[in-house]
C-alpha cells in the first residue's frame, strides 16, 4: 500500500487519517489518488477541508444531511419481490468533483451528441435520409417496438425534437469517460441532482462557496425561458405530465415541476377539443401551450398509441400534429434509447455534423447483423446480453440483463438459440470496469466505491447546454454493472470546480425581473382541487375521531371532567357506530359480552395497525392524499402531516398500553391537528386551493356534528347523565359554553350554540355560512338570474337554521319520544352538505356540468 502524499507536501499530512484503509483496486481508476499514492489536484482543497473537520463535525454533517432531505420527505419508489416500496433517498456528504479541465471536455462532448441524437430523430420520424442513404440498417429501426409510426412527420416549432435528455457515463479503467447509455425518452434523475445539491450547500455552506463549485440554476433558467417562449405569446401555460402519485419517483416529478414554475398534472388532468390540450381546472378548460412530460411516450395517447393505457391524453398525438401543443421531449423519441444506436453513432455524427464523435460509447454490437451477431454468441464469456426493448430507469435495477461467464449451460444455449432467432432485440456490450470515488464509510473513514454519473443536457435560446453538475451513483455492497440505485446504493452530489467566479442566482428564490403584479390564479387543475378537498375533509374526520376517542376514553376510566360521570358501554358503541369506526354487528357483539370487551375494541382503535376503521386507516387517508399535493403545501404544513401519520408508530413499541398512553397518543395528535388548523388560516393565501381544502373541513364538521347532535339530543333525557358534557367535548366547545353561561348545560342552550350560533366557529351555521362565502369566491356564473345548485342547498340551509326555534326545538317531542325539530334539522343538515359535496364534485372536479373555455379573461362555451 503506496503512502498517501498531497501532492508536494509532507507525508505528514492531515489527510492522512481519511485515507488510512483508502485501497483501491490496482485495476480501476480512482478519482481521488493516483496509481503512486497521491491525491489528485481536484480533490486536495475539499480533502483538506473534511481532514480539519472532526469526527463528530463530519457526524453530525452527514446526519443533518439526511435530516434535510428527511425533512423534505425526498423519496423513491422501488421495486422488489416483496412489490412497491418506498424507501428514503440516500445521498453521501461526500461530494464527487470533477475539475475545470475535464468538464470542457464533458460539457462540448455531450453537447455534440445531443445534436446528433436530435438530427437523427428528426430525420428518422422525418424524410429518413440516413435509411436511403444506406447510413443506418432500416431494420434497426423497423423492429424496434418503440419506433412509433404515428409520430412520423410531426414538425416542432423550431426544429427541437430533444429538448432535455441526459446520459449515463463512467470511467474505463484508463481514464477515458464512456457513455453507457443515451436517455431520450423522459430522463429522470434531475430533479435528485437539483435535491442533492440544496440539501448539500445547506449543510456545507462554507465549504460549498470556498470551492467554486458551478451553481445549477443558471441551467435551469437558461432552458426555461427557451421552453417558455417557445409558442410566441405571454404567459403560456406550462404543464409536467407525470404517470401519477405513488409512481416511481413523483417526488422528483413534484419537485421539479414546482423548481420551473409548472403544474403537476396526469393525464385525467387533460382533455383534447378541436386539436386543443386544455388543463381541467375549477375555472374552466385553460389551454396549455407547453408539456414536460414522465410518461413514456407510447403510454400518452390510448387513441393512436397504446390502447390500454390510463395515464395518457386521448387526442395528444392528433394536437401535437397540428403544431397546438409542444411537447417535450417529442413523442417517439424513446427510440434512441435502444442500445443498438450506440454502435452507430460515429458514423451517424460524421453523417449530421461532419464531426468526429467526441466521446465514446461502451463497445456495443448489435445482433440484428450478421458478423456482430456472431462475434456476440463467440464471445459470451466477456460480454453482457441485454434485450434492447428493455426500458431502464435511474430508479430501478431491472434492465433485463445477462452476464455470459455467470450463465449455466442450459440458460447459455437458451440464450445463444434466442439471439440466433430474435436477433435484432439484443445487443452484446462489454463490461466496463468503472472508476471508484470516495464514500463515507460507517468508521467515519474515506473507502472507495465505483461510481457512474447521469449527465443532464438541455435546450437553450444559445442550443444546448450542460447542467453543470450530476446525480451520482455510488455502488455500495451492489454489482456496480446493475441499474440505477439499487437497495443498497446512494447518491452523490457532484460539483464541477471553476478557475471563474461563479454565478450566484436560485430558482428559489423569487424573480425579481417581473414587470407585473399578480395575487390570485384560478388555474388550480381539478385534480388537485379535488385532492385538498378531501385533504380537508380526511383531516376533519381525523379531528373528529380523535376527539371522541379521548372523550370516551377519559370517561370510560372516570375521568370525565365536567360530569364527572362514566358514559355506559351502550352509548359507547352507538358513537363508535355512528361514527363508522365500529360495525354494528361487532357493537353488539362488544355489548354482549360486557364492559371489558367494549374496552378492547377502544384500545383496537388507538393502536391495532390492522383495525380497517381505527387511527391508522384515518392517518394513512390524510397521508396519502398529503402526498398527492405536495407540491401544493408548504414545507411545514406537509411535515405536520407528515409527522402526524407518524405519531402512532412511537407507542406501537410498547407491547402493552394503558390509559396514560392513550391519552398522551390522542393530545399528540390534537396538538399536530390544530398546528395544521393554524397554518391553514394564517400562512396560507385565501386562494382556489384554500377554499376547497377548507370547504371539504367545514362539511365533514357540518356532517360530524349533525350525527352527534341527532345521536345525543334527539331522543331521551340529557339533563342528568352527561350527554350535553360529552356533545359540548367533541364539538370543542365546552369553554364557550362555560363562559358564556356558567351553570350546568342545558339543551336549549347547547342546540343554540353548536347548531345556530353564527359566532361560534364549530356551530353547524358558522360551517354553512363559510361555505357560502367560498362558493360565492369560486363562482362562474355571477351574471347568472338563478341561483347555482350548491349555492342554492347553503342558502336554504343556512335560513332553516337562523329560523330555528331552539327552545321550542329543545320541548317538542313526538308521540314516539323523539324531538322531531331536532331530529329533522340535524338530518337534513347532513343530507344537504352531501348533497353539496356531489355538486362542487360535478362542476369542478370532474366536470359533468356545463363549463366555459377559458382564454385570457373571456370565457366562452366549449364546441
Amino acid at each position: 500500500m503506496p503512502e498517501f502524499s498531497n501532492a508536494g507536501t509532507s507525508n505528514t499530512s492531515p489527510i492522512d487519517p481519511l485515507l488510512a484503509d483508502y485501497r483501491p483496486h490496482t485495476a480501476y481508476f480512482d478519482e481521488l489518488i493516483t496509481r503512486a499514492g497521491e491525491v489528485r489536484q481536484p480533490w486536495q482543497s475539499t480533502l483538506s477541508a473534511f481532514a480539519h473537520m472532526s469526527n463528530d463535525d463530519r457526524r453530525e454533517a452527514q446526519e443533518s444531511l439526511l435530516k434535510v432531505l428527511r425533512e423534505n420527505r425526498v423519496t423513491f419508489v422501488t421495486d422488489s419481490d416483496a412489490g412497491s416500496t418506498q424507501r428514503p433517498w440516500q445521498i453521501d456528504l461526500f461530494p464527487m468533483l470533477i475539475s475545470p479541465s475535464e468538464w470542457q471536455h464533458l460539457e462540448a462532448s455531450l453537447i455534440q451528441r445531443a445534436r446528433v441524437l436530435n438530427a437523427a430523430l428528426a430525420d428518422l420520424y422525418g424524410d429518413q435520409r440516413v435509411l436511403h442513404e444506406g447510413k443506418l440498417p432500416p431494420s434497426i429501426v423497423f423492429s424496434n417496438e418503440r419506433f412509433l409510426r404515428p409520430c412520423s412527420k410531426i414538425e416542432t416549432r423550431d426544429g427541437t425534437h430533444l429538448h432535455f435528455l441526459a446520459f449515463d457515463i463512467a470511467r474505463a479503467p484508463d481514464g477515458q469517460w464512456w457513455i453507457l447509455s443515451d436517455r431520450t425518452e423522459a430522463p429522470s434523475g434531475a430533479g435528485y441532482a437539483l435535491e442533492n445539491r440544496v440539501a448539500t450547500s445547506r449543510v456545507l455552506p462554507e465549504m460549498f462557496a470556498s470551492e467554486n463549485v458551478r451553481r445549477h440554476a443558471s441551467f435551469f433558467r437558461s432552458f426555461n425561458d427557451y421552453f417558455l417562449n417557445l409558442p410566441g405569446r405571454d404567459e403560456p401555460l406550462a404543464v409536467f405530465l407525470s404517470p401519477g402519485a405513488g409512481q416511481r419517483s413523483y417526488f422528483e416529478h413534484s419537485y421539479l415541476a414546482r423548481y420551473l414554475g409548472y403544474a403537476v398534472v396526469e393525464g385525467s388532468d387533460l382533455a383534447v377539443r378541436n386539436d386543443r390540450v386544455f388543463l381541467k381546472t375549477v375555472d374552466g378548460l385553460r389551454p396549455v401551450d407547453l408539456m414536460l412530460r414522465s410518461v413514456q411516450s407510447e403510454m400518452c395517447d390510448p387513441l393512436e398509441l397504446r390502447n390500454d393505457s390510463f395515464i395518457g391524453v386521448p387526442g395528444l398525438l392528433q394536437a401535437a400534429r397540428a403544431g397546438r401543443v409542444t411537447i417535450g421531449n417529442s413523442l417517439g423519441s424513446g427510440l434512441l434509447e435502444s442500445d443498438a444506436f450506440m454502435s452507430f453513432l460515429p458514423n451517424l455524427s460524421r453523417y449530421y455534423l461532419g464531426e468526429e464523435l467526441a466521446i465514446p460509447s461502451v463497445a456495443t454490437w448489435w445482433c440484428g447483423q450478421q458478423s456482430e451477431k456472431k462475434y456476440v454468441i463467440e464471445h459470451l464469456d466477456q460480454l453482457i446480453v441485454r434485450r434492447i426493448s428493455a426500458t431502464r430507469s435511474v430508479l430501478t435495477g431491472e434492465q433485463d440483463a445477462l452476464v455470459g461467464a455467470e450463465l449455466s449451460s442450459e440458460a447459455r444455449a437458451a440464450l445463444v438459440e434466442r439471439i440466433k432467432t430474435h436477433g435484432h432485440d439484443f445487443i452484446g456490450q462489454e463490461a466496463i470496469s468503472l472508476s471508484t470515488a470516495p464514500v463515507w464509510a460507517q468508521d467515519n473513514q474515506l473507502q472507495p466505491a465505483p461510481v457512474m454519473l447521469r449527465m443532464f443536457v438541455a435546450m437553450t435560446t444559445n442550443g444546448y447546454q450542460v447542467l453543470p453538475g450530476a446525480l451520482t451513483r455510488v455502488a455500495i455492497d451492489s454489482d456496480p454493472r446493475s441499474g440505477w440505485l439499487g437497495s443498497s446504493d446512494i447518491s452523490k452530489d457532484t460539483w464541477i470546480l471553476s478557475d471563474e467566479p461563479v454565478e450566484t442566482f436560485s430558482l428559489l428564490a423569487q424573480r425579481q425581473d417581473a414587470t407585473w403584479l399578480r395575487r390570485n390564479t384560478r388555474d388550480l387543475p381539478s385534480r388537485a382541487a379535488d385532492n385538498l378537498f378531501w385533504l380537508g375533509r380526511y383531516t376533519e374526520r381525523t379531528e373528529a375521531a380523535v376527539r371522541l376517542l379521548r372523550s370516551l376514553v377519559m370517561r370510560l376510566h372516570g375521568d370525565a371532567g365536567i360530569s364527572q360521570k362514566e358514559v355506559s358501554p351502550e352509548r359507547i358503541v352507538s358513537l363508535l357506530v355512528s361514527q363508522k369506526h365500529l360495525s354494528t354487528r361487532r357493537g353488539k357483539r362488544a355489548i354482549e359480552a360486557g364492559r371489558d370487551a367494549v374496552e378492547q375494541e377502544l384500545w383496537a382503535l388507538l393502536f391495532d395497525t390492522e383495525s380497517r376503521d381505527g387511527l391508522t386507516a384515518v392517518l394513512n387517508n390524510v397521508h396519502r392524499t398529503a402526498d398527492a399535493v405536495r407540491e401544493r403545501l408548504s414545507g411545514d404544513a406537509f411535515r405536520i402531516l407528515t409527522d402526524l401519520s407518524e405519531v402512532p408508530n412511537v407507542h406501537r413499541e410498547h407491547p402493552r398500553q394503558g390509559l396514560g398512553d392513550a391519552l398522551e397518543l390522542l393530545n399528540r395528535l390534537v396538538q399536530y391537528l390544530a398546528a395544521f388548523s393554524g397554518i391553514l388560516m394564517e400562512n396560507m393565501t385565501r386562494s382556489a386551493g384554500w377554499r376547497f381544502i377548507d370547504m371539504g373541513r367545514r362539511i365533514e364538521r357540518v356532517r360530524t356534528t349533525s350525527q352527534l347532535t341527532q345521536l345525543l339530543t334527539a331522543r331521551g333525557d340529557t339533563s342528568h347523565d352527561g350527554t350535553l358534557d360529552l356533545l359540548l367535548d367533541l364539538a370543542d366547545s365546552t369553554m364557550t359554553y362555560l363562559g358564556r353561561y356558567h351553570s350546568a348545560p342545558q339543551l336549549a342552550r347547547v342546540l343554540d350554540l353548536l347548531l345556530v350560533d353564527e359566532s361560534n366557529p364549530r356551530s353547524i351555521a358558522f360551517q354553512v355560512h363559510s361555505i357560502g362565502q367560498h362558493l360565492d369566491a369560486l363562482s362562474l356564473a355571477s351574471r347568472d338570474a338563478l341561483l347555482s345548485p350548491e349555492k342554492r342547498i347553503t342558502t336554504e340551509l343556512l335560513s332553516r337554521l337562523r329560523l330555528t326555534d331552539v327552545i321550542e326545538a329543545s320541548e317538542t317531542m313526538s308521540r314516539f319520544g323523539t324531538r322531531i325539530l331536532i331530529d329533522r334539522l340535524t338530518r337534513d343538515a347532513e343530507r344537504g352538505v352531501d348533497e353539496l359535496s356531489d355538486h362542487i364534485t360535478r362542476k369542478y372536479f370532474s366536470h359533468s356540468a356545463p363549463r366555459r373555455v377559458v382564454v385570457g379573461d373571456r370565457r366562452r362555451e366549449p364546441r
